[in-house]
């Protein structure tokens, strides 16, 4: 973990009360805390730091997010890999979708925070764009590589063929992305640990059908996002799934309830302010979909059409 992160985090178990953390250091190199821990003062909370990756997921989710299943696993770190950077590697079947969401960005002098980032690409566009970025994701995995591939300042990953059959990927990353201004932690899309209005730019990239509450998520995102001059980047496919998430939750896929219809309008709704849950709401400059692939196999592709909404303060 950079040291230049502990200045804009709270505990995520205190919230909404803003309570900085402390950090204690058992071992550093430069800039970075390889390994120690982030102490809340008012819930005595200690939040783990090792090998580099801090771990600020409240109460008991902490110990989940280090198993080998799901979004943890090694297949999924191969398709996440291929389809985030693919086209960095002339990749013919890759997809442009990140190039089309960091597109999407503004060039701003403040922070940047990417939830839901995976294996980190839309954090690395950000960096050429704004001064600092912060991905977080709920994946040890993820971010554990998201965080090797910061240091390394290149790709090189075991893409799978089939079953146990590899072949290795590598790339350079470009050069307008910049390392230093980047870093990556595990936490939770429902209790980010950021000071309110902290972020210039927030993206939610293909994150909000995943998560068990989503109505939450967009109210954590409007609590860390600037008053003034803040910028939003939505996108999601809305393939809701009723093992993550309650239908009686969902925001649109349904004929009736709070948001009845299609997501993407219910979502439009609630940026723009109607329901009273972004203030100040924000204006919609842009909408349309980006197809996306997730590359499990070479024979196995997911092909996904996500909707995206950009607005402004």
């Amino acid at each position: 973990m950079k040291k230049w992160l502990q200045e804009n985090l709270v505990c995520p178990g205190c919230l909404p009360r803003q309570i900085s953390l402390d950090l204690d250091i058992e071992e550093e190199e430069g800039d970075e805390v390889i390994d120690g821990r982030l102490y809340c003062p008012a819930c005595k909370t200690p939040y783990a730091i090792r090998k580099g990756v801090a771990v600020l997921l409240a109460g008991g989710q902490q110990p989940a997010a280090i198993d080998s299943s799901s979004y943890n696993s090694r297949g999924m770190l191969s398709a996440y890999l291929w389809s985030h950077y693919s086209d960095l590697q002339g990749d013919p079947e890759a997809t442009g979708a990140y190039q089309t969401w960091a597109s999407l960005l503004k060039p701003s002098c403040g922070i940047a925070l990417d939830i839901g980032c995976s294996v980190g690409r839309l954090s690395f566009e950000m960096s050429s764009t704004h001064r600092r970025t912060i991905g977080i994701d709920t994946s040890f995995s993820f971010i554990t590589r998201a965080r090797k591939l910061l240091r390394q300042r290149q790709l090189r990953f075991d893409l799978i063929v089939e079953g146990l059959l590899t072949e290795e990927r590598a790339c350079d990353f470009p050069r307008e992305w910049n390392c230093n201004r980047v870093d990556f932690i595990v936490a939770d899309a429902l209790a980010l640990p950021f000071t309110d209005r902290l972020f210039s730019t927030v993206s939610s990239i293909n994150i909000l059908e995943k998560v068990p509450n989503p109505l939450r998520h967009l109210r954590e995102m409007d609590r860390v996002l600037a008053a003034q001059n803040g910028r939003l980047v939505f996108s999601d496919p809305f393939s809701w799934d009723e093992s993550v998430t309650s239908p009686e939750l969902w925001i649109g896929g349904r004929p009736d309830g709070p948001f009845p219809g299609r997501g993407i309008d219910g979502v439009r709704h609630i940026l723009t302010g109607q329901n009273g849950i972004f203030t100040p709401p924000l204006k919609i400059t842009a909408s349309g979909t980006v197809p996306w692939t997730i590359r499990k196999t070479e024979n196995l592709r997911e092909h996904i059409t996500s909707h995206f909404l950009v607005g402004s303060r």
